[in-house]
């Protein structure tokens, strides 16, 4: 007479299959959760970078446009520890300099996962 409790041994390798296919997904989930997170932390910091940027250009805004629009900017950032990402570089520039208030772009690119990514902010900057 057979004995009919328990799992055969099919049963049990389809079973394990079965886990083993689930916890790949749930690691694949993972994996571009993590990814996600970093590019978001990228964005966020660069962001953060830019802020601070155009905080600097407004508190130096009660002089003149000129000492604004002729700074080099992208030498304050560097000395400023704003270049934090791997690869990041922070470039201003100005459009119609002459303007008041003068529209200011900081594009701060950096290298992510061997791929270059930037994002670009605009602020406009006038004499207090």
């Amino acid at each position: 007479m057979r004995d009919t409790e328990g799992f055969t041994l099919v049963e049990v390798m389809i079973s394990l299959m079965l886990v083993v296919v689930a916890i790949g997904g749930l690691w694949s989930a993972f994996l571009s959760g993590m990814l996600l997170v970093e590019e978001g932390r990228n964005m966020t910091r660069a962001a953060a970078d830019a802020r601070t940027l155009f905080e600097e250009m407004r508190r130096r805004s009660d002089t003149s446009l000129g000492a604004i629009t002729g700074w080099n900017w992208t030498t304050w950032a560097q000395g400023a520890g704003l270049t934090t990402l791997p690869g990041e570089s922070i470039l201003v520039t100005f459009t119609n300099p002459a303007s008041n208030p003068v529209q200011a772009n900081a594009t701060v690119s950096w290298t992510e996962k061997n791929r270059n990514r930037s994002a670009s902010f605009i602020g406009l900057v006038t004499v207090r």
